[in-house]
């Protein structure tokens, strides 16, 4: 039975910010940038020893893992295997986003309003308009620099357009050496994202009102009509994961310029007892009156492979919230190999099996995540699995499995559109192919489970190798796509991806379908 505690809080500083004043792309702002390793022994709900081991061994195929696969397994016919039963997507708008900022991994979102699009990465956010003109960019620091103080790493960004006020929001988390941290939020006062915002520092050090010694990473967001639904991964100031949060922040007050009340759900447990990580929160699309959430079960040393996922609901978000959860049965999934690349033997960072996002509409939650799976070759290689589960009761809609022979799919973002029809962006490489961007998606009439073939976004053009303090290649960590409430039809879904664009170096690039 899954398991939780709930805090009440309320506070949290707040400032402004008014990107109109940034006339060109891009200014390197004066307000300096704080890079500070993240304060934990891991990254992850397991140790690094036990999570190095699970990486290193995920290119050998498990005894029996694909045998009780039942998903429909999609080669893509882009990489010269079996076609699937559709054309590949064709690109509308296409154009060059934002420039390596010195940051890795560059961790791309994106929201998309009636004439503008928000991108942002680590550590930067830019405003453009749909033709790719009228360029604004700006810094994370910058964005922030009222709100925490000038000591402070900010990353990890998320972006949403609220279709429902016609407000953007912005999200990242925050710490420093001081063992203070905190979830950052920006929700623009109008429609025009070049105009003010409202920026606030909740403090995410506590539990509700309860002070912990713990800080967040890797926080995710969600919305509906009533609330904004924040996730992070909690570790100990130099320690171990200890739980993920969910921080509920009623619109309302927030949107107002008021003073921000929430409620935080901790220590979350699935069906098996194990701790949740990685808690996906739903951007919803219609009036379920429900919140959903979204987590896959991690594997361990012991136990390498998954089966299930975990679907949560919160009920009354504003006057009282509750949360319950259903186990969900799936095929099996398990850490990917590392992605190698073309021009060396340094291959990229593949993640792991967490969701990398998760979207609600016409009663069904779409989401995706990295695994692992042999084409035939003897071999592993990262692969792309995704799910669209009934919310109402957990029963797994659709479900497939996506990649091709020498090459490694991963950080996937799925996005449904009004007519029933999902695109999906991701990275793609392999020995003979850099570092690209690429989406896929199926529509509505679609055999249940596959995928078309994927159409290249941007083409990778030279090795890249960045590594990190634990030694990984880091690519991704996540992919942006966002739906278009405003275009015509049934709408229009844009992607927002990184691709090496230089010998050690990332850019990112903006498509639609």
């Amino acid at each position: 039975m899954a398991t939780y505690q709930a805090y009440a809080g309320q506070g949290g500083k707040r400032s402004s910010f008014r990107p109109r004043h940034l006339q060109s792309l891009p200014p390197r702002e004066a307000v300096p940038e704080i890079k500070l390793a993240r304060p934990a022994k891991t990254r992850y709900p397991i140790s690094l020893e036990d999570f190095r081991k699970l990486k290193d061994s995920a290119h050998r195929p498990i005894a029996g893992y694909q045998a009780s696969q039942a998903a429909s397994l999609t080669n893509d016919a882009a990489a010269g295997v079996m076609a699937p039963p559709a054309a590949a997507p064709t690109l509308g708008a296409s154009f060059a986003g934002i420039s390596a900022t010195g940051w890795f991994p560059f961790d791309c979102t994106m929201a998309v309003g009636m004439n503008d699009l928000l991108l942002a990465v680590n550590s930067s956010v830019a405003i453009f308009d749909k033709t790719g003109g009228n360029p604004t960019q700006t810094t994370l620091t910058q964005w922030f620099s009222g709100a925490v103080p000038p000591d402070a790493t900010i990353f990890d960004p998320k972006a949403l357009y609220d279709q429902y006020a016609d407000r953007w929001v912005l999200l990242a988390a925050a710490h420093n050496n001081n063992q203070q941290a905190w979830f950052l939020i920006s929700v623009s006062q109008t429609a025009d994202p070049r105009g003010n915002w409202w920026n606030y520092a909740l403090d995410a050090t506590v539990d509700g009102t309860t002070p912990t010694n713990n800080w967040g990473d890797y926080p995710s967001l969600g919305l509906d009509d009533q609330a904004l639904y924040l996730t992070a991964n909690m570790f100990q100031w130099g320690g171990d994961f200890q739980y993920a949060k969910l921080r509920i922040v009623p619109k309302a007050s927030v949107y107002a310029g008021g003073t921000p009340t929430f409620t935080d759900f901790v220590g979350m447990t699935n069906a098996d007892g194990s701790l949740v990580f990685t808690l996906q929160p739903c951007h919803e699309y219609g009036t379920p009156g429900v919140e959903y959430l979204v987590n896959s079960l991690y594997p361990s040393a012991s136990n390498p492979t998954s089966n299930s996922i975990t679907v949560w609901t919160v009920a009354n978000p504003v006057t009282g919230p509750t949360l319950t959860s259903v186990s969900v049965i799936t095929d099996p999934y398990g850490i990917p190999p590392h992605a190698d690349q073309q021009g060396n033997n340094a291959p990229l960072d593949s993640g792991d099996v967490r969701m990398l996002n998760a979207v609600f509409r016409d009663g069904a939650i779409w989401t995706a995540l990295t695994t692992q799976r042999d084409w035939g070759e003897g071999v592993n290689r990262a692969a792309i699995q995704w799910f669209q589960v009934e919310a109402t009761t957990g029963n797994l809609l659709r479900h497939g499995l996506y990649g091709a022979t020498a090459l490694h799919y991963f950080y996937p973002a799925v996005m449904p559109d009004a007519g029933g029809n999902m695109a999906m962006a991701f990275s793609r490489c392999g020995a003979a192919e850099f570092a690209s961007f690429y989406l896929t998606g199926r529509q509505a009439g679609d055999p249940s489970g596959s995928l078309q073939p994927s159409a290249l976004v941007q083409a990778g053009v030279a090795n890249y190798v960045m590594l990190d303090g634990s030694g990984r290649n880091r690519w991704g960590d996540y992919t942006g796509i966002a739906f278009d409430p405003f275009a015509a039809g049934s709408g229009q879904v844009w992607v927002h991806g990184g691709y090496a664009s230089a010998a050690n170096q990332w850019s990112t690039w903006v498509g639609s379908s």
